[in-house]
């Protein structure tokens, strides 16, 4: 299961308290071990997103929850599952193809 997770910093730079280093020594942790598969932050750096993959979305909120910056209080995150079924043009593009021509999709 994949899940979208969107962080938002509830603290600018300079006011939070873990630094951006502490964040990415745990992002790097989390694709290292497959758990993240993207990750980036908004251009004006008010959002991080990153992409979970999880067994579940219990999992994936242990996993967004143990962000650094969201555990010392300086983001929220909401996640949102993702049925993802195309990436650079691989996968199905047809209701038939994805199982749903019989859905009325």
């Amino acid at each position: 299961m994949f899940f979208f997770c969107k962080r938002t910093n509830l603290k600018p730079p300079g006011h939070r308290k873990v630094t951006l280093d502490e964040h990415l020594v745990w992002m790097r942790a989390q694709h290292e071990a497959g758990t993240i598969i993207l990750s980036g932050p908004s251009p004006d750096l008010k959002l991080g997103m990153y992409l979970i993959r999880a067994g579940s979305s219990e999992e994936a909120d242990r996993i967004a929850a143990s962000d650094p910056y969201t555990a010392a209080g300086d983001s929220s995150y909401e996640l949102q599952q993702w049925n993802i079924r195309q990436i650079m043009g691989v996968g199905s593009f047809t209701a038939a193809g994805l199982g749903l021509a019989d859905r009325g999709l």
